[in-house]
């Protein structure tokens, strides 16, 4: 079946909906609004909305529709590409969606899942799943959801959600709209593999709700969506190949898909994602191993030779280059306490991150086969960190976790002398076989360019982010130009100019770069589709 009916949501008055009017008030009094993680500035805008449930959102986009205003979508902001920034108009904060309203087994899958609205955070969905609480579901009138939740409680085992973007305060619409991977979509996949079904709000005010397996694109390629008053639109689904790495450039695409997927990954230009049912996986015992070796060379060697080897199943495989290694190892110096961890050691000239199920107090098989992989490539299995404790395996999480963040600081720094600047960061990947020759184009153009860089990400996937620390206007001129020539060498590769983050407004540039005009004008024509007037997240994808 490809026709689908959106219905219409209970009424509320306009004029009830909390809202901030006016830009000087709204950059006084919210500057948390204005930006995203990635620092990319706003345009003025008219209006900021707190909408505090479906029907007051559906009013403001009727409201907003009737006066022809854009609207821009608010999730956690913790976005890298611009894409929660106003290009004027007006900003919905979904803030206030912050409830879990089920919690359900899914017989015929075998899995659990949880029914949550879009601004519950990783974080706190993974705190609720794995102690098993649930806040305002145990109060629930639903008689059928507290036995569901009951039943989930008596099930001895623990459960955890598994994509695990490195901003674990990112909500789950804003990760379901982008597709967000990290370190775990190694193993995992990303966002997109672990969502069943999907609520989102058009720009008319209607919702669509759709469970996984339920609509399918028709053979030759489209979905209709009727309105509840009867009217009609046509979407078709683009025609392209979409590359085999991990990905999040351009729409998601393929014979006879699931229309859930159309949403995954859209990055909010078809509709607002207001709830998602997604679904859990049992948690396991584990230990994560941080692997020092002599250079980067060495590091790339184990971590294909850990990718290859069908005995072991890591959870991630991550990279940390000699760079990032010698600036974590300053930062650590400054403050010895900054990474909550001993010193980094001295002769240590890069390092692989990895983390495996097993059982952490027996001698078990995974263990001795990591142990062999790791001598058979030269390398000291004694050299190496290693944690299990929920402390241990914070710790190196946190680890992992800091070198960005010493990234950003550093360019914060340099801001004051410059205040244009900020960091060019790689979010290229390419197929398995050509990492090497990826990296080869990094090191030798950087290198010889005598630009201050380093590396880090998942080597997993063969995805790297490589980071320039341009250290005035010059460097960062020559950064972004080095940008879009790797992003064309990527795609040459076979492989994608985003990988995890997103087009949004910052990339908007590098999408020809990858897909050629005819493509481009078939994703326009479902945008066109699903919001005619282009009111939904303007300059989004397209610029």
């Amino acid at each position: 079946m490809h026709e689908i009916t959106s219905h219409q949501v209970g009424l509320a008055k306009f004029d009830d909906v909390p809202c901030v009017k006016g830009f000087d008030r709204i950059s006084k009094g919210f500057p948390a609004y204005l930006s995203d993680e990635s620092g990319f500035s706003t345009d003025p805008f008219d209006y900021l909305f707190f909408p505090r449930g479906e029907a007051e959102l559906a009013a403001v986009l009727r409201e907003m529709g009737r006066k022809g205003i854009t609207v821009t979508v608010a999730g956690a902001r913790t976005g890298l590409v611009g894409g929660c920034v106003p290009m004027g108009g007006a900003l919905v904060s979904l803030e206030h969606f912050h409830r879990v309203t089920d919690v359900y087994y899914a017989e015929q899958a075998d899995e659990w899942r949880i029914r949550t609205q879009a601004a519950v955070s990783l974080k706190e969905l993974n705190r609720m799943a794995m102690r098993k609480r649930f806040g305002g579901l145990e109060r629930s009138g639903d008689r059928s959801a507290r036995m569901a939740l009951t039943r989930f409680r008596d099930d001895l085992h623990t459960y955890f959600y598994p994509p695990d973007p490195t901003e674990t305060t990112a909500s789950i619409g804003g990760t379901v709209a982008t597709n967000a991977s990290g370190a775990r979509t190694y193993r995992y996949g990303p966002t997109r593999a672990w969502v069943r079904g999907i609520r989102v709000m058009l720009v008319n005010g209607e919702v669509l709700d759709i469970q996984r397996g339920t609509y399918f694109a028709s053979p030759g390629g489209e979905f209709v969506i009727y309105d509840s008053t009867g009217g009609a639109c046509s979407v078709n689904v683009p025609d392209y190949t979409l590359p085999r790495t991990k990905n999040t450039a351009g729409f998601f695409a393929a014979p006879q898909m699931d229309p859930v997927d159309m949403f995954v990954g859209s990055e909010g230009a078809f509709g607002i994602i207001v709830a998602a049912d997604v679904a859990l996986r049992r948690y396991r015992r584990r230990i994560c191993v941080v692997q020092f070796v002599s250079s980067d060379d060495p590091a790339i060697a184990l971590a294909e030779t850990l990718r290859a080897d069908t005995r072991l199943r890591l959870d991630c495989l991550e990279f940390f280059s000699e760079r990032a290694l010698a600036l974590l190892r300053i930062r650590q110096k400054q403050d010895p306490r900054s990474l909550g961890i001993q010193p980094i050691p001295a002769d240590a000239g890069a390092a692989i991150l990895m983390e495996l199920v097993t059982n952490p107090f027996a001698r078990s098989k995974e263990l001795e086969t990591l142990e062999k992989v790791v001598e058979s490539c030269g390398a000291n299995p004694d050299h190496s960190w290693a944690g299990y404790t929920p402390r241990e395996l914070g710790r190196l999480k946190t680890f992992r976790h800091l070198f960005p963040q010493t990234m950003n600081e550093i360019i914060a720094e340099r801001k004051s002398e410059f205040p244009g600047l900020h960091k060019v960061a790689t979010d290229l990947a390419v197929p398995n076989e050509h990492l090497r020759d990826m990296w080869e184009v990094y090191v030798s153009a950087l290198d010889e360019a005598g630009l201050e860089w380093a590396a880090f990400g998942h080597i997993g996937n063969s995805h790297l982010h490589v980071n320039i620390l341009p250290r005035n206007m010059h460097d960062l001129e020559r950064g972004l130009e080095f940008l879009s020539s790797f992003a064309r060498t990527a795609v040459r590769f076979g492989g994608t100019i985003s990988a995890e983050h997103g087009i949004g407004k910052i990339k908007s540039r590098s999408l020809s770069s990858m897909f050629s005009q005819e493509q481009i004008d078939q994703m326009r024509a479902v945008k066109q589709a699903f919001d005619p007037n282009g009111l939904l997240n303007p300059g989004n994808i397209f610029g």
